[in-house]
């Protein structure tokens, strides 16, 4: 793969439990990082979601073990896995919660437009007023299907994104290197 397909990621951990839970930041002490390792390589990869990921998790030297390759990538498997049912979960929610929705935002919809036809006539009132009302009711109804239609056609978009990243730093290179 060429090697501007890959991003190239470099963090400096005290623990390996750092990739996964935020450590506290300290600028003081040359941490100004407040948040995960695993958060820090999404946040490279969101503007170019289609690389691959190849991390070096720079570790102290107490934390080497025989096995740690093995379940650094099982805990980071894991770990993905779960954010990824996570995340499909909320869009189906997000599903169910538009499609719930968009019958009520119809129904209102129909509601004004009726409305309209009634309070539109000018024979009932002044036309200045009747054709305010008449407008009205047509833009209320109209705005009431907004959030339902947002639901279905867009919202579950930046869920859907998160769950690829996900899946790109589940399967992404990891190597080590140890510090004194």
């Amino acid at each position: 793969m060429p090697a501007n397909r890959v991003l190239e990621v470099r963090l400096e951990l005290a623990t390996l439990n750092e990739l996964f839970v935020a450590p506290e930041a300290d600028p003081l002490a040359g941490r100004p990082h407040g948040e995960s390792g695993v958060n820090r390589i999404l946040n490279e990869l969101r503007p170019t979601p289609n690389r691959d990921v190849h991390a070096t998790l720079v570790l102290p030297a107490s934390e080497r073990t025989v096995d740690l390759e093995s379940r650094c990538r099982n805990a980071l498997q894991r770990y993905c896995d779960a954010r990824i049912a996570h995340l499909a979960n909320d869009r189906r929610s997000l599903w169910h919660e538009g499609r719930a929705t968009l019958w009520r935002g119809v129904l209102f919809l129909v509601l004004c437009m009726l409305g309209s036809r009634v309070v539109g006539d000018p024979k009932f009132l002044h036309p200045v007023i009747a054709r305010f009302l008449d407008e009205g009711f047509v833009i209320a109804g109209w705005v009431a299907l907004w959030y339902p239609l947002d639901a279905l056609l867009y919202q579950h978009w930046p869920l859907t994104r998160e769950r690829r990243l996900h899946g790109r730093v589940r399967t992404m290179r990891i190597d080590f290197e140890f510090r004194d």
